[in-house]
C-alpha cells in the first residue's frame, strides 16, 4: 500500500466515510466539490444556498469559488435569514446540490440538522462546508453526500479534505479538469501523512 492509501484509509476511519479525497486547500475542496456535484446531476447546474452565507473562505470569495467549480449560484433569504419555503422552493426548480457553512461566522440561518432534511426530501445532494467544528460524521450520518473540511483541524496540515459518500468521491475523481487543477501535490500528501505518524507515535508514547 503507497502513502496515499495508507493516508486515505486513516482519514476514512478518523471521519468515518466511505471515501475521501484531499486537495490543495479547503477553497480548492469546494470548487472541486461543486464540480463532481456538476457531473453527477440531472437536474440542472445551480447550487442553492442561504444568502447569509456569501461570505469569504480563507480569503477567497464563495460565489467565485461556487463559479469556478462550474455553478450557477442559486441565493436564498437575507443575510439575517432563510426562509425553510423559499429554501424548498429553490431546490425545487431544478439543482445540482445546496451548500450549508457551518462555523461561528456567517450566523445559522439554517440549522444543519434541518438542513439535510430538506434536502433529503428533494432528492438534491447536500454538501456541508464545515471547516473544524468536528462533528463530520454527524453530517454524513445525516445525509450529507460531502463534508468539506480543513485538514489543520485534524493533523495540524492546511489543505482541504472532502469526505463522503463513495459515488460522490467517485464523481469528484471523474470531473478530469478539476480533480487536475484543486488535487493536493505530492509533497503535501506527505506532510499530512507525517503529521499523523508522529501524532500516532506520540499516542503511542502515552499509553
Amino acid at each position: 500500500m503507497n502513502e496515499e492509501a495508507r493516508l486515505v484509509d486513516r482519514l476514512r476511519a478518523l471521519l468515518e466515510c466511505e471515501a475521501v479525497l484531499v486537495a490543495a486547500s479547503l477553497p480548492a475542496a469546494l470548487a472541486w466539490a461543486v464540480a463532481g456535484l456538476l457531473r453527477r446531476s440531472e437536474r440542472g447546474a445551480a447550487l442553492v444556498l442561504p444568502l447569509a452565507h456569501l461570505g469569504r473562505l480563507q480569503g477567497a470569495p464563495l460565489a467565485e469559488l461556487i463559479r469556478l467549480g462550474g455553478a450557477e449560484l442559486r441565493p436564498v433569504g437575507t443575510v439575517g435569514d432563510c426562509p425553510e419555503a423559499e429554501f424548498v422552493a429553490a431546490l425545487r426548480r431544478g439543482a445540482a446540490g445546496a451548500l450549508l457553512f457551518v462555523a461561528p461566522e456567517p450566523p445559522e440561518v439554517l440549522a444543519p440538522a434541518r438542513f439535510l432534511w430538506l434536502c433529503r426530501c428533494e432528492g438534491v445532494p447536500a454538501v456541508v462546508l464545515d471547516p473544524a467544528s468536528g462533528r463530520w460524521a454527524a453530517w454524513a450520518d445525516g445525509g450529507a453526500a460531502l463534508v468539506l473540511l480543513d485538514g489543520a483541524a485534524l493533523g495540524g496540515v492546511a489543505c482541504g479534505l472532502l469526505a463522503g459518500s463513495e459515488e460522490a468521491i467517485a464523481a469528484c475523481r471523474a470531473a478530469e479538469a478539476a480533480a487536475a487543477a484543486f488535487r493536493a501535490p505530492g509533497a503535501l500528501l506527505s506532510a499530512l501523512s507525517a503529521a499523523f505518524a508522529a501524532s500516532e507515535k506520540e499516542q503511542g508514547r502515552g499509553t
